[in-house]
């Protein structure tokens, strides 16, 4: 009895201790900014190839994807950069993502933020959103005929904000007449 219990306690650490080394975990980071996606595709290149020095493995412009390989701590790790045009809202933004194999995702952002401020540089600032037509109102506002949202719930709606209270009505709540 005593072996078979040193047994599973044996698998159950093997177990955890083989999870928590297992499959390598994948980060994926990305980033969208308002640039038309032909200006932002030879960019990106540039900055993979010339700014962060890495070995282009793979592009295509038309997919809109980099393959390169990232040399770090005497090994080498491969990434990829997408390009992906996409609209949002009636708007076309350019989503970047970027993923490196067996590395954090902070190393991934970073790399995203260095990438934003190469198309700042080179670019300019993105384009700003569109402001909506001065007769719209906002998407977020309530109708016109809806109650203030401080307004209790049981008073009526109908009833005008001037109109004369009771005698001995402060606004304040309903005092009993029992001693």
């Amino acid at each position: 009895m005593r072996s078979l219990l040193a047994r599973v306690v044996a698998v159950a650490v093997i177990v955890v201790i083989g999870g928590a080394n297992g499959a390598p975990a994948e980060a994926r980071s990305e980033k969208t900014l308002a640039y038309p996606r032909d200006q932002a595709w030879p960019a990106a290149v540039r900055f993979v190839a010339v700014d962060e020095r890495l070995k282009v493995i793979e592009k295509d412009g038309e997919a809109g994807y980099v393959l390169f390989e990232l040399r770090d701590e005497g090994k080498v790790f491969r990434g990829s950069l997408e390009v992906i045009a996409i609209v949002v809202e009636g708007r076309t933004l350019v989503r970047f993502v970027l993923t490196i194999e067996d590395r954090p995702s902070w190393l991934e952002a970073a790399m995203l933020g260095r990438l934003e401020r190469k198309l700042r540089l080179e670019l300019g600032s993105p384009a700003p959103r569109p402001t909506p037509p001065k007769d719209a109102p906002p998407k977020d506002a309530p109708p016109k005929d809806a109650p203030p949202k401080d307004a209790p719930k049981d008073s009526p709606k109908d009833a005008p904000k001037d109109a004369p209270r009771p005698p001995g009505d402060d606004g304040g709540p309903p005092i009993s007449s029992t001693p």
